[in-house]
Formats: structure tokens, C-alpha cells, sequence
């Protein structure tokens, strides 16, 4: 049977030959809560989030997706999405209806494994990151994030040296870390000054990536066969 990476492959080369190229400002919405997503991107530049937003105006950012992500095969398995994802950035991308990989799905059987594969991993990443915000301190909360953030850009051939783009802002961490933006500035200060980062300037710098993954026992395990 053809290996996940293989499908992933094959899909998002489907994408790259039958769909359209798009552009998003900065804060667009992707998607709404509640809608029924009609289109399946694969970015090609710029970040988006994935978030649930209480009545107040909080809200909670439950995954980014970077440069060569898709956007969403989880909203091939449901009738409308559960979270708004929005571009945090400008983003380029190309798009394509989903009743075109829905067909494929359907006559398929290793694209559907793909996606059923996918959905499975999403919930391990969940899990991990429910221990991590339910007991891990403000530093391995956003040492776990680091780690995850800067190995997908890796895998994406997007960094340079210990180096990368890094557009995400301190409300941003603080959104996904269940923290406010002063403690994360704080936490960001101290991890600075023991040298296991550095953020400024939209760069994301990582003198030693095994000194900051072994400080929040990080293993990436739900990453070795993930795309996004």
C-alpha cells in the first residue's frame, strides 16, 4: 500500500494542477465557524490560525497553518467547520472545491486511509498539547510550541541555519498558550536570557534545538507522519 507521504503527495499535486490561485489579507477569514467549508487550500505563502472565540472577545487559537500546509482535509469528514480560521498574515494559495478531492476520495481507497490517517493525528496532537496547557508551566508551554513550530518549518526546507521566519506576534503565543501577552513576554525574556531563543524582528532564532526541546521533555512524536 502507498505510504501516507505518498498520498499527501498525490493530493496536493491534485491541488497544484486543478486548482486556482487565491489571495488573502491579513485577517480574512478562511472560514467561519459553523460554515461549510466549499474549498480546500494549499498555502503557498503565509500563516493562518485555526480559533474558538468566546462572547468577550478571548479566544483560543487551536493550531497554525504554515507555508505548504493544506487547509483543511479535517473539513472533508464534516459538514461544517467547528473553529473560524483565519490569515494572520497576507496569504497566497491555491484553492480547490472539495467536491473534486471528495470524488477522488470516494474511488480512492489509499486517498481516504490518507484522510482518516490525518483526522487520527490531529486528536494525538490534541491530547498532547491538553496535558501540556492542563499541567506544563508558562516556559514548556512555549518551549513545546517552539519546538513543533520551528520542526514544521524545517520540514518545509524554511529555515536557515538555526533561523527562521516568525510572524506569529506575543498576543498570538498567548492565544494559543491559554496565557496573557505580559506573561508571555516575561517567559520569553527569561528563556532569552538562559540563550534557549530568541524572537525579534519577526525571527525566530535556536542556538541549541535539543536544549529546548529536553527543557519541556518534547519529543514530537505526533509529528513524524503529520503535514500540518
Amino acid at each position: 500500500m502507498p505510504t501516507r507521504s505518498h498520498n499527501l503527495k498525490a493530493i496536493t499535486g491534485l491541488i497544484r494542477r486543478s486548482g486556482t490561485e487565491v489571495s488573502l489579507k491579513r485577517h480574512d477569514h478562511i472560514v467561519q465557524r459553523g460554515e461549510r467549508p466549499d474549498a480546500i487550500l494549499l498555502l503557498q505563502e503565509g500563516w493562518a490560525a485555526r480559533y474558538s472565540q468566546l462572547p468577550d472577545g478571548r479566544r483560543h487559537i487551536s493550531h497554525f497553518y504554515l507555508p505548504g500546509d493544506l487547509c483543511d482535509l479535517g473539513w472533508l469528514v464534516s459538514t461544517s467547520a467547528g473553529q473560524t480560521v483565519s490569515a494572520l498574515t497576507a496569504i497566497k494559495a491555491i484553492s480547490i472545491d472539495r467536491s473534486v478531492i471528495e470524488e477522488q476520495l470516494g474511488n480512492n481507497a489509499d486517498f481516504a486511509h490518507c484522510v482518516a490517517v490525518d483526522s487520527l493525528l490531529r486528536l494525538e496532537a490534541q491530547a498532547a498539547w491538553l496535558a501540556t496547557l492542563g499541567r506544563r508551566p508558562a516556559a514548556e508551554r512555549l518551549a513545546q510550541l517552539f519546538c513543533e513550530l520551528y520542526l514544521r518549518i524545517r520540514r518545509k526546507d524554511k529555515t536557515c541555519d538555526v533561523e527562521c521566519a516568525f510572524p506569529l506576534s506575543q498576543q498570538h503565543l498567548a492565544d494559543f498558550t491559554g496565557m496573557s501577552a505580559v506573561h508571555v513576554c516575561r517567559t520569553l525574556r527569561s528563556m532569552k536570557d538562559i540563550k534557549l531563543l530568541d524572537l525579534q524582528r519577526r525571527r525566530l532564532r535556536i542556538p541549541d534545538f535539543s536544549h529546548l526541546a529536553s527543557t519541556c521533555a518534547y519529543t514530537g512524536g505526533y509529528l513524524d507522519e503529520a503535514i500540518s
